[in-house]
């Protein structure tokens, strides 16, 4: 027996519980993106912008800032310096969404994490102690201390982040995961594969028709979005003079530079509001469409610049926009081939001539609805407000929009169909007729 003495055991490290991992991992995301708007904030604040005295102050700002880009409203107070001690206050809410894709993405990552360290059907217990982590860091960041100018609801700075935290964290575990099997213990392609043949093709043509008001609703926004850059360049001297008028500093004029690129995607929102026809609103006095412009007084924002002053004739041309979106719509679906209706309408009616009309009819109806439906929340989140005077008001109409846009997408759709089906050139079969042909044994040639 040796007398050396036994070497000590290493602790192993204990494993921590799924919804404390949930936590850290939130706490973890929600400290990088607040890093990412707080160091610029200070960087501004350090050489003179904001006006704030106090580095409490600036991180009050940046703070704030944090829970802007989560979509939290603002309630902003001013002194109104021709009456003394009057307060004049309202709620400010326009979100820099594209700034808000840091969080969204830092929260995608931390959903692939905790769907990495999961077992199967227990992927629940890490987001909801993550859901609740995210939840705590914005209701720290709500009192943080600083001046009453500026103030946000507690309730709305922890549900507000939260939601979107579990909404991008989802989406990355999903991606992680491969399937929804492995995070709810729901096999969906199993229960497909038991459903009848009738059923399935019913659920292709419905899950065709999603994808096409989606690639109707992606066309559209580039496109949009397109205007919009030709627009800023084409009125870029007038977006420079406001920035000059502005004098926000290096560190000032920088920030302010990337708080406008996060605002490109609401101003995308405008553009598809401005091209459908009923157009977009920035404060109750103003009106900017393509059959008409109404100009106001806007805020001091170098980009609002570039707003379409003045209204011509050939405006109304720019309705080929969400048109051009539905015939982009009407090919992807004469491609895709999953036209089900005109194969069993084809079999009741025996007419061709009837059956095409009728399932291209469908198709366009379904696929401007589903664009139009699908577009509401995107479209919304573009509108805001700044809550002084009449800038209460600021966006577009959505429900007029959205039905507009519905109309257009519909009317393009048919048209791309039949156009794309006449160019092919060749007598269009339906996908049952096809996929039978292709099982028929062909003849074998004699050798001669």
């Amino acid at each position: 027996m040796s007398s050396r003495p036994a070497a000590p055991r290493l602790l192993r490290p204990v494993p921590l519980p799924l919804w404390l991992q949930g936590v850290v991992e939130a706490l973890v995301t929600a400290l990088l993106s607040l890093l990412a708007v707080m160091i610029p904030t200070l960087a501004v604040w350090a050489t003179g912008g904001f006006q704030r005295p106090t580095i409490e102050g600036a991180l009050q700002v940046g703070g704030t800032l944090w829970l802007a880009l989560h979509a939290v409203p603002v309630t902003v107070a001013t002194l109104l310096p021709t009456a003394e001690g009057h307060v004049l206050s309202g709620t400010a809410w326009l979100v820099p969404w594209g700034l808000t894709l840091i969080p969204l993405l830092l929260s995608w990552r931390a959903g692939r994490r905790l769907a990495r360290a999961s077992y199967r059907d227990q992927a629940w217990q890490a987001f909801a102690g993550a859901v609740v982590g995210y939840a705590l860091a914005g209701l720290t960041v709500a009192f943080l201390p600083g001046t009453p100018e500026l103030r946000v609801s507690p309730w709305a700075a922890a549900l507000l982040p939260a939601l979107l935290f579990g909404i991008a964290a989802l989406a990355g575990a999903r991606r992680e995961a491969g399937t929804w099997a492995h995070l709810i213990g729901l096999d969906l392609t199993e229960r497909i594969a038991r459903r009848s043949q009738y059923e399935r093709w019913a659920g292709s043509y419905a899950w065709s028709v999603v994808r096409a008001a989606v690639v109707a609703l992606l066309v559209l926004a580039a496109l949009s979005a397109l205007l919009v850059a030709v627009r800023l360049a084409v009125e870029w001297p007038a977006v420079v003079t406001l920035a000059q008028a502005i004098d926000a500093g290096p560190f000032g004029g920088l920030l302010l530079a990337v708080l406008q690129i996060g605002w490109l995607p609401t101003l995308t929102g405008w553009a598809i509001a401005w091209t459908a026809g009923p157009g977009f609103s920035v404060g109750s006095d103003s009106l900017y469409s393509v059959f008409g412009a109404t100009p106001a007084a806007a805020p001091a924002l170098p980009a609002l610049g570039a707003l379409p002053a003045a209204w011509a004739p050939w405006h109304p041309l720019f309705l080929a926009v969400p048109i051009a979106a539905g015939v982009a719509a009407g090919v992807w679906l004469l491609r895709e081939g999953e036209n089900h209706l005109d194969d069993w309408l084809d079999a009741r009616t025996g007419h061709r001539a009837v059956s095409l009309a009728l399932s291209t009819l469908a198709l366009a109806v379904l696929t401007g609805l589903l664009a139009g439906l699908l577009l509401l929340v995107p479209l919304a989140l573009t509108s805001g407000t700044l809550g002084v005077g009449t800038l209460t008001d600021i966006g577009a109409n959505v429900w007029a929009v959205c039905a507009a846009v519905a109309g257009w997408v519909a009317l393009g759709c048919a048209a791309g169909y039949l156009v794309a089906l006449a160019l092919a050139g060749r007598r269009f079969i339906p996908p049952a007729e096809a996929a039978v042909a292709a099982e028929r044994p062909r003849p074998r040639r004699s050798r001669d």
